[in-house]
């Protein structure tokens, strides 16, 4: 074996020490139908701005004042990194009309050129009403959103996962909730989900307690487009190591 073609954007899951002691070339796929991810991000938005993850979880009990919500036009929604699935989203939310803030290492001037703001992670929680993660999980993002992280949020905040559970800290987000923070969570990726799966975890458990958390089993990406755009890149990364050395997608070679 001398390749490894990840059908994903993330490679958390390649063991790079072993990859270069056997001399494995890794490839990824950095871009698929960022449409997928950024349309479910804008849905939960909408969702949890409206409250229905309390109706859908429990119709028959709640009452109808339970659900006066939020529009866009009132909140500030934060953008963690500006890549080209966060900045999609971001883009998508200012023309809906909401304020939209943005934490990258990098400024994009087509973006602050739409109204939309940079400012550095310590505002991007303090100010947010909605918070979207759109980050890798490397040393740098594991456990970000640490206690004294969360802390710092909104008490009525919304926070979004589409990205990699680990980047969260689940006991302390569920600390939080129990201690009555958080206007809702849409959690689409959650800590060990690949070893443990999903029902069977239990953070999952742990959060399917509360009515105001959305949990999906990182299916944020999974339309019929992305499928087909990840498995034509994947095979082409394969054809271009086979056939020419290199892979204008690999990460370790």
């Amino acid at each position: 074996m001398k390749q490894i073609s990840v059908k994903s954007t993330g490679y958390d899951n390649i063991n790079f020490e072993f990859a270069e002691k056997y001399h494995l070339t890794i490839t990824n796929v950095p871009d698929y139908s960022p449409e997928s991810v950024s349309h479910f991000t804008v849905m939960s938005v909408l969702m949890l701005l409206r409250n229905l993850p309390r109706y859908l979880d429990s119709p028959e009990t709640t009452q109808r004042k339970e659900f006066m919500g939020r529009e866009l036009t009132e909140v500030t929604v934060g953008i963690y990194v500006a890549g080209r699935l966060g900045s999609l989203v971001a883009k998508t939310l200012k023309f809906m009309g909401a304020r939209v803030m943005m934490n990258s290492r990098s400024l994009k001037p087509e973006l602050i050129g739409s109204g939309i703001e940079f400012v550095d992670f310590k505002q991007l929680l303090v100010e947010s009403d909605v918070l979207s993660i759109h980050v890798p999980l490397n040393k740098q993002t594991f456990h970000k959103f640490d206690f004294d992280n969360l802390s710092l949020m909104k008490q009525n905040a919304i926070l979004i996962n589409t990205a990699r559970g680990e980047i969260v800290d689940t006991s302390a987000l569920i600390t939080h909730l129990q201690q009555g923070k958080f206007q809702g969570l849409a959690l689409d990726a959650l800590e060990d989900e690949d070893t443990k799966g999903f029902a069977t975890n239990p953070y999952y458990q742990s959060l399917h307690k509360f009515e105001n958390v959305l949990l999906t089993p990182h299916i944020a990406y999974f339309t019929k487009a992305a499928v087909r755009d990840i498995a034509i890149t994947a095979l082409e990364n394969a054809r271009d190591i086979v056939i020419e050395g290199k892979s204008e997608n690999t990460v370790v070679q």
